[in-house]
């Protein structure tokens, strides 16, 4: 990452806190004031967790129970969107059956299992347990910077069925995808849908018809993910994206892919905020009122999930679960 002189969040919010007390100093012992500024510093250091103790449970699936031929998969909940779809060994398989350089697999819930107008608080979480890369090994030509995009699982939930981009223009939906790219390292986003005045509101990248024109893909790539170093809120093909991370050493991508995760996408508020969780803990938290309020027919019968990848290989999945209000 660049360096900033830009404060973090959190540092900004403790600040506020602590000005704050201190301004009512005058009618309190200075004690008494230290004692809460101590006490802001220490709250404002806790983890933000998710919990499902106000929600209600729509639908589960651990994919233990294994299906005949010719499925060998649940219909009577999912549909199976791209590639194949399978249980086995108590696993959820997304497989990518494309013969091309990347191909992609996913599932969607049968019925929209969300609330009608994504009234009240909504959300989503799997278990991605492992992957397994079919894809050829990265060789990288003297004097050419070579890239391969090795695997990019998302959960997306909305009016889309399946990735970004396949719905039409009144369609409504947020992401949480992550995107494997060799050597470059990881990227992890949330995202939502366009709409047309985010044209106008927010700069594009490379990627974008539009945007910035570059010489070559390696170009285009380099600004992409000079937005993403930078924060930028930013029009990226078929997406806003809303909050990203990279992360390039090894160690760190182990730590998101080379175990067992459980990844969560929620929407509270009437679908006015959106955020992702990861093992239970909330990463990011987003407004996005006015997003799903300017198509609300999109969302008036509820919403589906998509569980889905790009890649060459098989994701391995477990233990899915829908949240929303009673």
């Amino acid at each position: 990452m660049k360096s900033s002189n830009v404060l973090p969040t959190a540092t900004w919010t403790t600040l506020a806190v602590c000005t704050a007390l201190l301004v009512q100093r005058d009618s309190r012992s200075e004690n008494a004031a230290l004692d809460e500024i101590s006490n802001a510093k220490v709250a404002s250091k806790q983890k933000d967790r998710f919990t499902t103790s106000d929600l209600k449970l729509q639908l589960s699936d651990d994919f233990n129970k294994n299906y005949g031929p010719p499925d060998h998969f649940d219909l009577t909940r999912w549909h199976k969107w791209e590639g194949e779809a399978r249980t086995e060994k108590g696993r959820g398989l997304l497989m990518t059956t494309s013969g091309k350089e990347v191909g992609m697999a996913g599932i969607i819930t049968r019925k929209r299992q969300f609330n009608p107008g994504l009234a009240g608080s909504n959300g989503a979480e799997v278990t991605f347990v492992g992957f397994n890369d079919r894809g050829a090994p990265l060789k990288a030509p003297v004097k050419t910077v070579t890239t391969r995009l090795v695997q990019a699982p998302c959960l997306t939930l909305g009016s889309v069925r399946g990735q970004m981009g396949h719905g039409g223009e009144n369609s409504r939906a947020v992401q949480l995808h992550l995107d494997l790219i060799r050597p470059n390292g990881l990227f992890v986003y949330l995202v939502r849908g366009l709409v047309p005045e985010d044209f106008k509101k927010y700069p594009m990248d490379a990627y974008t018809p539009g945007g910035p024109e570059v010489a070559n893909p390696t170009e285009q790539r380099e600004n992409h993910e000079q937005m993403v170093e930078r924060g930028e809120v930013f029009v990226s093909g078929s997406t806003l994206s809303l909050r990203h991370k990279a992360y390039r050493s090894e160690e760190k991508i182990q730590e998101f892919l080379g175990r067992s995760r459980r990844w969560g996408l929620h929407l509270t508020d009437d679908a006015n905020t959106v955020f992702w969780t990861l093992d239970g803990e909330v990463m990011d938290r987003v407004d996005i009122t006015g997003y799903f309020s300017s198509s609300p027919e999109s969302v008036r019968d509820g919403a589906w999930l998509s569980i889905s990848g790009v890649g060459v290989g098989d994701w391995k999945i477990d233990d899915v679960a829908i949240y929303a209000n009673p």
